[in-house]
């Protein structure tokens, strides 16, 4: 018994780290970073500019609650947006696609003997799972170079419902959080 509860108690740090994995992944240009630290203006670009180079999948109601929760999330962090030449520009996009999860449950009855040369019996418990992963996608783009320096991707689950701005704002919050780079 004792041996069970020793096993339990290194497993459990381990289970509860798989469950803290982050939706967010960053990946910036190490070679701006000094850049990162001179920027004080943004400019958000609105989907009619996005939709040139973007394939993005949202109404436009979702648009204008991300518009307005990256630029208050911005000027939270202290960063400026009424300037006649911005630092850097703020673009969105999103992406979804379907995934399937196999998973087997093993043997969902008690096997029993059929005959002499045929084995156990039994059924097998496969669950087939399909849904919908979304991805947000925030760009930072260096308007001295002209190039994307910064990038940060939120994935989560897609829901039946548009995301509220409470939800948006979270989504945002956690993805900027990681911007501008500490160096």
């Amino acid at each position: 018994m004792k041996k069970i509860s020793r096993i339990s108690l290194l497993l459990l740090p381990l289970l509860t780290l798989v469950g803290c994995v982050s939706p967010v992944r960053v990946d910036y240009d190490r070679g701006a970073t000094p850049k990162f630290q001179s920027y004080k203006c943004f400019a958000v670009d609105v989907r009619e500019l996005g939709t040139n180079y973007q394939g993005i999948a949202l109404s436009p109601i979702v648009d204008r609650r991300i518009e307005r929760a990256l630029k208050a999330e911005l000027l939270a962090k202290g960063f400026t947006q009424d300037c006649a030449t911005p630092d850097f520009r703020v673009a969105f996009n999103t992406a979804q696609k379907t995934i399937t999860e196999l998973n087997d449950l093993g043997i969902g009855a008690t096997p029993y003997r059929r005959s002499a040369y045929r084995g156990y019996g039994g059924y097998s418990n496969i669950h087939i799972d399909q849904y919908q992963e979304g991805t947000f996608i925030i760009d930072i783009i260096d308007m001295q170079s002209k190039e994307l320096v910064w990038r940060g991707a939120y994935v989560e689950r897609l829901g039946w419902h548009a995301p509220t701005d409470a939800e948006i704002r979270a989504i945002i919050i956690e993805t900027l959080a990681h911007f501008p780079p500490a160096g």
